[in-house]
C-alpha cells in the first residue's frame, strides 16, 4: 500500500516535471508581453511622428514666417506712426519717408503721403518696386487707428503679387487740423534671389528641407510667396480640409500630413492666411520600413532572449528535474533508484534528490519485509487449507467406516449424506490450495470435479446408467459464496441420483451455471420421475435436505424456485460478490 501511494506521488511529480519546460516557456512568454507591448507602442509612435514630421515642419515654418512678417510689419508701422505724429509739413514728411526707406535698405515696396482725398502728395519707392498700383485705398473713411490690409494685384512689373498695406493717419503742420494718411506697402511675394539672399527668408532656400508657401486670397485663390519658383499649387480639397480643421480647432495653425507632403495653414502679419507645404524627407518616406525593422528587431531580440533564458532554465532546473523523473521511473521498473546530484543543480533539487534516495531505500526495505511476510502468510494459508482438506477427508473416511458398521439402511444413508457433504468441503479446500489465489477459485473446473466425484461415490460412474451434463461459464468466485454453492450442488445431485431414477431407469442430470455481468444463475435439473417420488424422498426420508438447501440459498442471498414438469428443476439466482 505504501509503495502504491509513493508510486502515485512520484507519477504525479513526473507529469509535473515533464511539462515544466513548456510551462516555463509560457511564463517567460507572458512576462515578455509588457515589453513587447511597450516596444510595439514605441515603434508605432515613432512611425506616427515620422508621418507627421513634414506637417509639423510646415507648421513651424508658418510660425517663423509669421515672426519675420511681423518684424517687418511692426518696424514699418512704428516708423509711419512716428512720422505721422511729429506734426511735420508735407515736405518734411516726404523727407522723413525717404530717410526711412534708405535706413531700411529699400526694404519697403512703397512709402507715400496722401491727403484726405487720397491724392498722392509724396511717394518713395525703390526702382522697379512694382506696387504703384496698390498704393491707394478705394476710400478713406474717417478713422484714427492704423489699418493693415492684405492686397493682391495682377498688374505691374511683377504679376500676381501679394502685398501688405499699412495706412496710418497723419496731421499736417501747415494747416491746422488738416489730416492726411501715410501709406506703407510690403511685398509678401518675393523672387527666389531675394528669398535666398536676405536674412529671415532662408527657410525657402534650405535644400535639406524644401519649403513652398502660398498666400491665400479672396475666394481661396493662392499666390506663391516665390514669384519665379514655379511652385505648383496643391489641390483645392487640401485647402478646404485645412480650413475645416482650423474652424474646428482652437489653434491658429493646423497641419495635415499626406502620402508624400505635409501641409499647414495659418495666419501671418495680422490676419493674412498662408499655406505651407513641405516635402517628406527620405527618412520619413521610409517610416513604414523603419517601423517594420524596429518591430522585427524587437521580436528577434525577444526570441533570442527567450531561447537564452529557456536554455539557462533547462540547464539549471528542467534537466535536473528530468533526471530525477527518469530515476523515479527506473526505480519503478527495476527497483533501483539512482538520483545523481551535482553541484551545478540548485540546492533545493539536491536536497529533493537526497530525500527521494532515503525514501526509496526505506520503502525498498519495508517492501522486502512485507513481501517476506506475505509469502509467509500465503504459505500458512496453503498449509491451513491443506490441513483442513486432510482433516475433512479423515472425517469423511470415519463416517464411511462408521456407516459400513450400521445394518439399518436408513441410518447408513444418513451417514452417507454427511460423508458426501464433508467430501464436498474437502474438494473445495483442495481447489483453493491448488489455485494461485487462496481467496477465490475457478468455479467451472470445481463444478466438474465435484459432480464427477459425487457420481463416482454413488457408484453410477462406471455403470453409465446416469449421465452428467455440466455447462458453466469460466469465471472465479470467492470462497464465501463457493461453500454454500458446493453444498447445494452436492445435495441436489445426490438426491437426483438416489430418487429421480428408480428401478434402474436411465437419465441425465444437468447443471448449468451462467453469469450475466454481476448476476449468476444456477440451474440443476433431471429428467427423472418428477417431484412426487423425489419430494417424498427429500421430506420424509432425508428430512434435513430441503432445509439445508434453503439455508444455503439464504447464505447466497439467492432467489430459489422449484419446478416439477418433466422431472425436477431447481433455479438459484444471486449476485456475484466482488473479488
Amino acid at each position: 500500500m505504501l509503495r502504491r501511494a509513493f508510486h502515485f506521488v512520484l507519477a504525479r511529480l513526473g507529469r509535473i516535471f515533464s511539462t515544466t519546460s513548456a510551462r516555463m516557456r509560457l511564463i517567460i512568454g507572458l512576462s515578455a508581453v509588457p515589453v513587447i507591448g511597450i516596444g510595439f507602442a514605441m515603434a508605432i509612435h515613432n512611425y506616427s511622428e515620422l508621418q507627421r514630421g513634414s506637417a509639423q515642419r510646415a507648421s513651424s515654418a508658418i510660425t517663423r514666417l509669421d515672426l519675420q512678417f511681423r518684424h517687418d510689419t511692426d518696424r514699418l508701422r512704428s516708423a509711419l506712426e512716428t512720422i505721422g505724429g511729429m506734426d511735420l509739413t508735407p515736405e518734411q514728411i516726404g523727407h522723413a519717408l525717404s530717410l526711412a526707406q534708405t535706413v531700411s535698405g529699400q526694404r519697403y515696396c512703397y512709402l507715400g503721403l496722401l491727403d484726405s482725398e487720397g491724392e498722392v502728395l509724396h511717394a518713395v519707392s525703390p526702382p522697379n518696386g512694382g506696387c504703384n498700383a496698390v498704393n491707394k485705398n478705394q476710400s478713406f473713411p474717417a478713422y484714427d487707428g492704423t489699418l493693415l490690409e492684405g492686397v493682391q494685384s495682377d498688374t505691374g512689373i511683377e504679376e500676381h503679387n501679394s502685398f501688405l498695406r499699412i495706412t496710418v493717419p497723419a496731421v499736417f503742420l501747415t494747416t491746422l487740423e488738416t489730416r492726411g494718411y501715410l501709406v506703407g506697402i510690403l511685398k509678401l511675394s518675393r523672387k527666389a534671389a531675394y528669398l535666398a539672399g536676405n536674412s529671415g527668408w532662408q527657410v525657402f532656400s534650405d535644400t535639406n528641407n524644401p519649403l513652398q508657401a502660398w498666400i491665400v486670397g479672396a475666394n481661396n485663390s493662392l499666390q506663391p510667396v516665390c514669384t519665379d519658383c514655379g511652385w505648383k499649387p496643391p489641390p483645392r480639397e487640401i485647402l478646404e480640409r485645412l480650413r475645416n480643421h482650423l474652424a474646428n480647432e482652437k489653434n491658429t495653425i493646423t497641419a495635415l500630413p499626406t502620402a508624400d507632403t505635409g501641409y499647414a495653414l495659418g495666419s501671418i502679419a495680422g490676419g493674412t492666411d498662408i499655406l505651407v507645404a513641405t516635402q517628406r524627407t527620405p527618412r520619413e518616406n521610409s517610416a513604414l520600413t523603419t517601423m517594420l525593422l524596429e518591430i522585427s528587431a524587437l521580436v528577434l531580440l525577444l526570441i533570442v532572449g527567450l531561447i537564452g533564458v529557456t536554455a539557462a532554465a533547462n540547464f539549471v532546473l528542467v534537466w535536473p528535474l528530468r533526471r530525477l523523473t527518469y530515476a523515479v521511473q527506473k526505480w519503478q521498473m527495476e527497483g533501483v533508484f539512482d538520483a545523481r546530484t551535482t553541484r551545478s543543480m540548485p540546492l533545493e533539487l539536491q536536497r529533493l534528490g537526497q530525500a527521494f534516495t532515503r525514501a526509496t531505500r526505506r520503502l525498498s526495505r519495508h517492501e522486502k519485509r512485507l513481501t517476506k511476510a506475505m509469502a509467509h502468510q500465503e504459505l500458512l494459508m496453503r498449509e491451513i487449507h491443506h490441513r483442513v482438506k486432510n482433516n475433512l477427508q479423515i472425517v469423511a473416511s470415519l463416517l464411511n467406516l462408521q456407516a459400513s458398521r450400521i445394518s439399518n439402511p436408513e441410518f447408513r444413508a444418513e451417514f452417507a449424506l454427511a460423508r458426501d457433504r464433508v467430501r464436498a468441503l474437502a474438494t473445495l479446500h483442495r481447489n483453493l490450495y491448488e489455485e494461485d489465489r487462496l481467496d477465490q477459485l475457478n468455479i467451472m473446473s470445481f463444478l466438474k470435479e465435484l459432480c464427477g466425484q459425487t457420481l463416482h461415490i454413488a457408484g453410477e460412474y462406471e455403470t453409465g446408467r446416469i449421465s452428467m451434463e455440466i455447462i458453466s461459464d469460466d469465471f472465479c468466485m470467492n470462497a464465501d459464496q463457493a461453500v454454500p454453492l458446493a453444498l447445494i450442488v452436492t445435495e441436489l445431485v445426490t438426491n437426483s441420483i438416489k430418487y429421480a431414477f428408480p428401478d434402474e431407469r436411465c437419465g441425465t442430470i444437468s447443471i448449468v451455471l451462467k453469469r450475466r455481468e454481476q448476476m449468476v444463475t444456477l440451474t440443476i435439473s433431471d429428467n427423472g420421475i418428477g417431484c412426487e417420488a423425489e419430494t417424498c424422498g427429500i421430506t420424509e426420508k432425508s428430512g434435513i435436505g430441503l432445509k439445508l438447501i434453503r439455508g444455503f440459498a439464504r447464505q447466497l442471498n439467492a432467489e430459489f424456485t422449484q419446478s416439477c414438469e418433466n422431472g425436477t428443476h431447481y433455479t438459484f439466482t444471486f449476485s456475484l460478490e466482488q473479488l
